[in-house]
């Protein structure tokens, strides 16, 4: 908890810290910082506050909807920048997949190139010196093009990248945190210090 600076500025962080660690989903935390830290902040400021009790409640009430509201703006915000990030760094892949599948398509020409002539080498070997036993097994042959369309298309089904559409992005979730959560509790320490 920082109290450096007035109880004013002590407070609105500790609302906002509230805010952020609620709407990145730690509610655990966001319960510890109302539970814990707001009541302390609240008698601080209270004290030095000139304003009535009902004029210091409607001013907790101000900085907490205030804080709540940077926070879901925030969270907006940083929703877009992931939105705008993952879409290029997909386009980026893509385009970086469309490289390696040029030369991968390069590499199976060549490959084919070279089974070509090694099968046109092979034959001219054979006329010339036939066989002196037959194989037990025979390994099926593929021409270079049936090569070539297996591996296009299992390259294809491995790399496959869509750019998401602007409303395929994730929305924001805006879970903002509610001031009747701790209107009560700002209620009792009000109370306490008139006493």
């Amino acid at each position: 908890m920082n109290t450096n600076g007035s109880p004013l500025e002590a407070l609105k962080g500790g609302f906002r810290r509230a805010c952020v660690k609620r709407l990145i989903g730690d509610e655990k935390a966001a319960i510890n910082v109302l539970k814990n830290e707001i009541p302390i902040l609240v008698v601080a400021w209270a004290k030095v506050s000139p304003l009535e009790p009902s004029e210091k409640k409607a001013k907790l009430k101000e900085l907490f909807d205030d804080e709540s509201t940077r926070a879901d703006e925030l969270a907006v915000a940083f929703d877009l920048f992931a939105g705008r990030f993952e879409s290029k760094v997909a386009s980026r892949l893509k385009d970086s997949s469309s490289e390696v599948i040029k030369r991968i398509e390069q590499l199976v020409d060549k490959l084919e190139r070279a089974i070509l002539n090694l099968s046109q080498n092979q034959s001219s070997v054979s006329q010339n010196f036939p066989p002196h036993h037959e194989q037990d097994e025979e390994i099926p042959y593929k021409s270079p093009n049936e090569i070539n369309d297996e591996v296009c298309k299992n390259v294809e089904n491995e790399i496959s990248f869509e750019e998401p559409e602007a409303e395929e992005l994730d929305t924001p979730l805006g879970i903002g945190l509610k001031f009747d959560e701790i209107e009560e509790m700002i209620d009792e320490l009000l109370n306490i210090e008139k006493k």
